[in-house]
């Protein structure tokens, strides 16, 4: 199995889902996803285009991702995995420290 590393990300094929998620934790990937979209949207209005424009062009792309990873239920690490399994047609695990953090506070208490 062949890992890249992405700072506390990583992504490799595997069997299934590290976990499901609660409709909680769909939402908050769609938050995070229109947080993100919206700051692609006001990041080229500023004066320097040569940077805001790459910037924005990472907001959006994490954004849809996001929004994807809610949408279609995707535990892991949005901006690394949501697309690619819609786009392959199968679950592709990614491990992602954020996301596994806040999936945790996010979990309904018993």
């Amino acid at each position: 199995m062949k890992m890249v590393y992405c700072s506390k990300c990583t992504i490799g094929e595997e069997v299934g889902p590290s976990h499901e998620i609660t409709s909680r934790q769909r939402m908050a990937r769609v938050v995070a996803g229109a947080g993100w979209l919206a700051l692609a949207w006001v990041l080229p209005r500023d004066s320097a285009p040569a940077i805001t424009w790459p910037l924005a062009i990472v907001g959006a792309w994490f954004g849809i991702s996001h929004i994807v990873a809610g949408l279609t239920g995707y535990p892991d690490c949005p901006e690394l995995g949501a697309i690619a399994s819609v786009v392959r047609g199968r679950y592709i695990q990614t491990r992602c420290g954020p996301w596994a953090w806040l999936d945790h506070r996010l979990e309904p208490r018993s």
